[in-house]
């Protein structure tokens, strides 16, 4: 019953079952790669478009060999924004791994959250990290906040994890990992600026393992700490019930 309640929370009256109502209204950008191209696109991204989409997503389809970019003025993180997507390794780290998930750019200056190990840092296992460097008066952040990624995540091939990455008054930027906060960076210096051209991301492994995505959810406005987490825990309720059924 409690399961029942939680997916029909979810879903409402949503045509994309999938997809939180209490978001719909602030979606720029939504792709559960059930289609070719994105169901929701008001923000009118750029977006490649060359990933090979395949069954083994978290909900149905998922891209499965590449990295997805999408480019757009909608991405600027000096205005609130929220990026969801679910991750997938498509091989076993070891203990030199390293991949990559999330990274909003102008060509030089960068946010971007990732693991990596070592020689780099001094590094002795994959480490998640999230950084903003480059950024003219804003100062540097290479935030390593865990030194033992694979030890805190199963991350075996095949198993889905979900990352939000949230922009808040254009000078904090909060990561999420299955739900939780697990760094958040304040900036120093100044703020995000639209002058500053941060508007190319990247979803995905660009270099290091292969990573699968599925379910990318973009909005223009902020996600709560309670928001992230009922989101990643219904999703895998709904997964876990195999609801609905798809092929």
């Amino acid at each position: 019953m409690i399961l029942i309640s939680a997916i029909m929370l979810l879903i409402g009256y949503t045509p994309y079952i999938s997809l939180p109502p209490s978001w719909e209204s602030r979606v720029i950008y939504y792709q559960s790669f059930d289609n070719e191209k994105a169901e929701i696109n008001s923000a009118n991204l750029e977006s490649d478009e060359t990933a090979t989409i395949g069954l083994g997503g978290i909900r149905g389809r998922c891209a499965s060999d590449k990295s997805i970019q999408l480019k757009g003025k909608a991405l600027s993180p000096h205005q609130p924004l929220a990026v969801s997507f679910w991750w997938s390794l498509q091989k076993d780290p070891d203990k030199n791994s390293g991949f990559g998930l999330f990274h909003l750019t102008n060509g030089k200056g960068f946010i971007s959250n990732f693991v990596r190990s070592g020689p780099w840092c001094a590094l002795e296992k994959p480490a998640a990290v999230t950084q903003v460097y480059y950024l003219p008066d804003i100062q540097n952040v290479n935030g390593i906040y865990d030194y033992d990624i694979i030890k805190s995540l199963d991350l075996k091939h095949g198993d889905w994890h979900h990352t939000a990455v949230v922009f808040t008054a254009g000078s904090m930027v909060s990561v999420y990992t299955d739900g939780s906060l697990v760094s958040q960076i304040r900036l120093v210096g100044r703020s995000f600026s639209e002058s500053d051209n941060i508007n190319l991301m990247i979803l995905g492994s660009n270099g290091g393992l292969p990573i699968a995505l599925d379910e990318i959810i973009i909005l223009d406005r902020p996600l709560s700490d309670e928001e992230v987490a009922e989101y990643v825990n219904i999703i895998r309720q709904m997964n876990l019930a195999k609801y609905p059924v798809k092929p």
